[in-house]
């Protein structure tokens, strides 16, 4: 709350010069994933509390003293909720990554291939940061945590059918701009995760097996220093949430999978909510629910 910025003459609150997930932008304004993020853990805040007054006054009332919470201070929290600025046209369901992205002077990275390191060692610092090309999917990303949830659309006034076009559109656009191969290692995974999503089967097991291979195979020459250990945590994002299709539904986790071409079964379990789920997958399964174990 103490960070957002009121822009009294768009009439909206903003968060300037920040970085985003990508890495390859610095000191941007109104990157899209920090905006809904920051909305979004507003929402949950007040949400929370509202559940703590129904349920358990007593530790509401805690919390209000301890946090010194004020009327004005959750009236602060429900206006930056409703006028914090995501840069997104509700048309045509494009979400810019922070204003004046698509400015940028464009880039093709087939340009530059065959290569062996990133596209900022190719660059430099400051031609890369000129570019529309990015270290790690950040658009994409939000996108992807924001999945399962009734705004997934973040902030793009579109129905809720119009969701899988609004993802369609923008992997699009930002996919090909994104440095896969000698980026960031957290790229791969969420790329696999999403082609999954949208249909791409053999696109999604071409990112997968990046991520898989990081450290298996050393392909980016630096496991030495330590394994990718986020990476290998987007591994399992890929398998699951991917390929397993899973959504986390309220009445429990719910599969969808999207199995690459060459497997005929996924077999794994998570824990949802304190209750373990197994889910046993195979081409042919449709929105099936885990049993619980």
């Amino acid at each position: 709350m103490s960070r957002v910025e009121w822009d009294a003459k768009q009439e909206r609150f903003e968060l300037c010069g920040v970085i985003g997930a990508d890495e390859y932008h610095e000191q941007v304004n109104n990157n899209a994933y920090t905006n809904r993020m920051v909305q979004w853990h507003l929402e949950k805040a007040v949400a929370v509390y509202e559940w703590l007054q129904r349920r358990f006054p007593e530790r509401a009332a805690e919390l209000v003293q301890k946090l010194q919470l004020t009327s004005e201070g959750l009236l602060r929290f429900h206006a930056i909720i409703a006028q914090m600025y995501i840069p997104s046209d509700a048309i045509t369901g494009m979400i810019s990554q922070f204003d004046g992205f698509f400015q940028l002077k464009d880039i093709d990275l087939s340009d530059y291939e065959p290569r062996n390191r990133s596209i900022q060692a190719v660059l430099g610092m400051d031609e890369t940061n000129q570019r529309q090309v990015l270290k790690q999917p950040d658009v994409l990303m939000l996108l992807y945590l924001m999945r399962d949830t009734p705004e997934f659309s973040v902030g793009v006034a579109s129905p809720v059918e119009n969701r899988h076009d609004v993802l369609q559109k923008n992997w699009n656009y930002y996919a090909p701009r994104t440095d896969s191969t000698y980026g960031s290692s957290l790229c791969p995974a969420i790329h696999s995760i999403l082609a999954a999503n949208l249909g791409e089967a053999a696109n999604a097991y071409k990112h997968f097996m990046q991520a898989a291979t990081v450290d298996l195979e050393d392909t980016r020459g630096n496991t030495a220093d330590g394994i990718h250990a986020a990476s290998a945590g987007g591994v399992w994002q890929a398998v699951v949430f991917g390929f397993g299709g899973i959504q986390l539904m309220d009445s429990g986790p719910v599969a969808t999978p999207h199995l690459p071409p060459t497997w005929t079964r996924l077999k794994f379990k998570l824990q949802w909510r304190g209750t373990w789920h197994s889910f046993d997958l195979s081409p042919s399964t449709i929105n099936r629910h885990g049993q619980e174990i």
